[in-house]
C-alpha cells in the first residue's frame, strides 16, 4: 500500500505480455505473485543491480514464480530516483504504478 492507503496500479512491458501468453501453465502462479506485489511491492522482493553477463537491472526488483521463472518489475516511485534504470517505462504513469516484466527461463537473468 502507498502512504495514502491506495493500492498500487499495474502496468505491463511488452516482454511481460508475450511471456504471459506463452506460459499458460503458470498463469495462476503469476497472477498470485502479481497480486502480492501490488499489495506491497517492497515486501519479499529482491532489488536487482548489475548482473553477470553485463545485464544492468538497476532500479528493478524481482519475485520468483518458479525456480527458473521470475517476474521483474519496477516501482515507478523508486525507479524515477535511479537514473540508470533502463526498464522504467513510467513516463506518464503515477508513482503508485508497478510495471511488470517477465524474465522467462534461459533469458539470461543470473546473479553475479
Amino acid at each position: 500500500m502507498t502512504e495514502k492507503g491506495t493500492p498500487y496500479r499495474e502496468g505491463f512491458g511488452p516482454r511481460f505480455v508475450r511471456s504471459y501468453r506463452r506460459y499458460k501453465s503458470l498463469h495462476r502462479r503469476i497472477d498470485q505473485k502479481m497480486a502480492h506485489v501490488l499489495s506491497d511491492p517492497y515486501q519479499d522482493t529482491e532489488r536487482l543491480g548489475k548482473l553477470a553477463g553485463g545485464l544492468d537491472l538497476r532500479g528493478c526488483r524481482s519475485v520468483r514464480v518458479t525456480r527458473n521463472f521470475r517476474i521483474v518489475f519496477v516501482i515507478c516511485e523508486e525507479c524515477r530516483r535511479v537514473p540508470e534504470c533502463r526498464f522504467c517505462f513510467c513516463e506518464g504513469l503515477p508513482n503508485e504504478t508497478v510495471v511488470f516484466h517477465c524474465w522467462p527461463p534461459r533469458a539470461g537473468l543470473r546473479h553475479a
